[in-house]
C-alpha cells in the first residue's frame, strides 16, 4: 500500500498545496486529476520516491520512504515502472534497443524471450512490427504506447503513469482502460495523473470521487478479489499479460 500524509509542496516561496492524504491499496488505480501546473507530476514524483515533500511523508509497506531506510526507497523505486508524461526520443534508439535495456533491468532474460515478450506487448498496444522503428520517429501516441510496453516488460509491481491518456489520444481510452483493469488484477498498483477522467472512464469507478484542492481522485480498480471479480473485464489471450513478476 502506498499511503500520503499531509502532503505538501512549496514552490517558488509559497505553497502550492498541502494536506494531501491518499492511500493506494494493492491492486487499485487511482487517477488523480487537476488543471494544467497544478502540479500533477510534482505528486506522482513524491508518491514514487523522487522528491520528498515539503510537509507530510509517503509510506509504503509501513515505512516511509523518506525517512526510512535508504534501502526501502531504492527497493521501491526499483519495483516501479514509469512513464513520463514526456517520453525523451532516446538518442536514436531504436524500439527494440529500449527493450534490450529494460530486459538488462529485469535480469536474467534470454534472447528468444524477450523477443516473444516484446512482441506480445507491442501488439497489446498497437505497435505490432514496430521494432525497428526509431522512437524519435514515433507519434507522440505511439511514443507513449511504446513507453507503457517498455514499462511493462519489467512487470513492475507499481506503475506511474503522467498523462498517458492525453498523449496516447481518446481512441485508445478504452482498449488501455481494458490493459490497466487487467494489471490490477494480476496485483499491480497504478497511480496515474490526468488533466480530467475521461468520460468512457466514468462508468469505471468504484466510490465517490476524493477531493483534495487542486485534485481530484477517482479510484477505479478494487483491492479484494470480490470487487475485481466483479469487474468482470477478459483477461488477454492467454489468461495472464506477457510479464515477469517484478521485484518487490
Amino acid at each position: 500500500m502506498i499511503e500520503a500524509f499531509r502532503v505538501g509542496v512549496v514552490s517558488r516561496g509559497r505553497t502550492l498545496w498541502e494536506g494531501i492524504t491518499l492511500a493506494v491499496g494493492d491492486g487499485e488505480i487511482w487517477v488523480g486529476t487537476g488543471p494544467s501546473s497544478c502540479g500533477k507530476t510534482t505528486l506522482m514524483q513524491i508518491l514514487r520516491g523522487e522528491r520528498e515533500p515539503d510537509f507530510g511523508d509517503v509510506v509504503v509497506a509501513g515505512e516511509s520512504l523518506y525517512r526510512g531506510s535508504p534501502g526501502h526507497n531504492l527497493r521501491f523505486r526499483a519495483s516501479s515502472g514509469v512513464v513520463p508524461e514526456s517520453f525523451p526520443g532516446s538518442a536514436g534508439k531504436t524500439v527494440e534497443e529500449m527493450f534490450v535495456l529494460s530486459a538488462l533491468a529485469a535480469g536474467g532474460v534470454g534472447v528468444a524471450e524477450r523477443k516473444g515478450r516484446m512482441e506480445e506487448l507491442l501488439s497489446m498496444v498497437g505497435l505490432s512490427g514496430a521494432q525497428a522503428e526509431a522512437v524519435s520517429s514515433l507519434s507522440a501516441s505511439e511514443r507513449a504506447r511504446a513507453a507503457l510496453a517498455v514499462e511493462l516488460f519489467r512487470g513492475p509491481r507499481y506503475l506511474f503513469l503522467d498523462m498517458l491518456l492525453a498523449n496516447a489520444g481518446k481512441e485508445w481510452e478504452e482498449r488501455l482502460g481494458a490493459l490497466l483493469r487487467a494489471l490490477g488484477r494480476e496485483e499491480r498498483t497504478i497511480v496515474m495523473m490526468e488533466r480530467h477522467l475521461p468520460e468512457k472512464w466514468v462508468g469505471m469507478t468504484i466510490s465517490a470521487p476524493l477531493n483534495a484542492e487542486p485534485f481530484t481522485f477517482h479510484r477505479l480498480g478494487g483491492g479484494t478479489s470480490a470487487e475485481r471479480k466483479a469487474e468482470g473485464d477478459p483477461m488477454p489471450p492467454g489468461g495472464r499479460l506477457p510479464m515477469e513478476g517484478g521485484a518487490d
